[in-house]
């Protein structure tokens, strides 16, 4: 059984992303002698997490980004992944995909080089994506004739590759000792495009047991939730115009609107709600704010449904954290949100749904007594932390 762990992550344990490996880590302590953390990018370490081993080497060498590109320009390796993928270099982003990938190539290989006494049999590689960096460790590990493992997490874009810039993607999967996707509809994904079914171990993610559940509201009274970034593949704006429509239909209903979260439609969501002369829909905007305000709201506030109408997704942690309250979800069959979203806790709308589709919802919803209880239940045989991650961190460490 292997000792030691390398976990590459973007950020993690730094700053506030990867929420997930906040609640994995204590049980990978328990199956790995030595962990390593090796975040791509530098910030402030989180709290509770100072006395974690962070390995800062890749996130320095990574931003010397001028001295690795002259480096990968004597690389043959850079030359022969252009050739390799001159089919697709002019289709979306995938030239610059190589060039980042062959930087990696050449930080990760300062890495192994520096440091050879951990990357031995005794060393799994687990990157908590399914990108760049598994294809450096696989290439370097095929090099240098070494015997590390190399495993990854994989979730949405890292999945289903929308933006087509995933370099030597097959290479990966024959070459990788085992992927584990957060979601079914992502294995049956990586199975149909790519084959090596045997590759792939589903290992869903999972959040905190919630003891608060949270309250309806009063009749005639509707709390409707968002938390996304206000971005094009969240599909705020079809948010909006149900929520309008749905407004003026039922004009005897106090409907409150909250939704957590910023980006780059912020603005002119603003002003399409300031435009509006609604008596009977509020509108509030909470902005970017630490979970732990977001989980203080769900627990002081009543809210009767949640809404996710995203044009795609991994497993959404947004819809976890409200099931483990009790919430009732509409949302949209991307990705592997159908998993765990049932008649008994929401309604599963089409991937694109329309206008009417929305309101229709809304209105089931509004009409419907769900059991919050039921849906706790729901949330617990699908999405618990401390079921998931134990059993993640037993299949890591056994991985041969």
């Amino acid at each position: 059984m292997p000792k030691n762990l390398i976990v590459i992550t973007k950020l993690f344990p730094y700053n506030f992303t990867e929420a997930f490996l906040e609640s994995e880590t204590p049980f990978l302590q328990e199956k790995f002698k030595k962990i390593i953390f090796m975040p791509l990018l530098k910030g402030r370490i989180r709290p509770n997490f100072s006395s974690l081993t962070v390995d800062d080497s890749y996130n320095i060498l990574y931003s010397k980004k001028t001295i690795m590109i002259i480096r990968i320009l004597f690389s043959f390796d850079l030359y022969q992944s252009l050739f390799f993928h001159r089919k697709s270099l002019l289709k979306k982003n995938m030239f610059m995909a190589c060039i980042k990938q062959q930087i990696h190539m050449q930080t990760i290989k300062c890495i192994i080089k520096n440091n050879p006494s951990n990357f031995t049999e005794d060393t799994i590689v687990y990157s908590y994506w399914f990108n760049a960096p598994v294809y450096a460790f696989l290439k370097l590990r095929e090099k240098y004739r070494m015997k590390y493992r190399v495993v990854c997490r994989a979730h949405r874009w890292d999945v289903y590759d929308e933006n087509g810039d995933m370099p030597y993607r097959k290479y990966c999967i024959e070459h990788v000792d085992k992927i584990f996707p957060i979601s079914q509809d992502a294995c049956d994904f990586l199975t149909k495009k790519y084959g090596y079914k045997e590759k792939y171990i589903l290992s869903r993610l999972g959040v905190q047991k919630r003891n608060v559940t949270t309250k309806a509201s009063a009749p005639f009274n509707f709390q409707v939730l968002t938390i996304s970034q206000l971005i094009q593949r969240k599909r705020i704006n079809l948010v909006f115009n149900a929520l309008t429509v749905f407004a003026l239909r039922n004009q005897d209903i106090n409907i409150q609107w909250t939704h957590f979260g910023t980006g780059n439609m912020e603005k002119d969501l603003r002003m399409k709600v300031s435009s509006i002369d609604i008596p009977n829909m509020r509108t509030t905007f909470m902005g970017y704010v630490p979970n732990i305000e977001i989980i203080q709201f769900m627990e002081k506030s009543t809210v009767d449904v949640f809404m996710n109408l995203s044009t795609s997704e991994g497993v959404p942690v947004s819809i976890m954290e409200v099931q483990s309250y009790g919430i009732p979800v509409i949302a949209t069959n991307v990705g592997g949100t159908g998993e765990i979203i049932d008649k008994d806790n929401g309604i599963l709308l089409p991937s694109c749904p329309s206008l009417e589709d929305v309101v229709a919802a809304l209105e089931k919803v509004y009409q419907s007594d769900f059991n919050r209880d039921i849906i706790k239940n729901h949330w617990n045989k699908l999405s618990n932390a401390q079921t998931n991650f134990r059993h993640f961190a037993n299949l890591l460490s056994n991985t041969q």
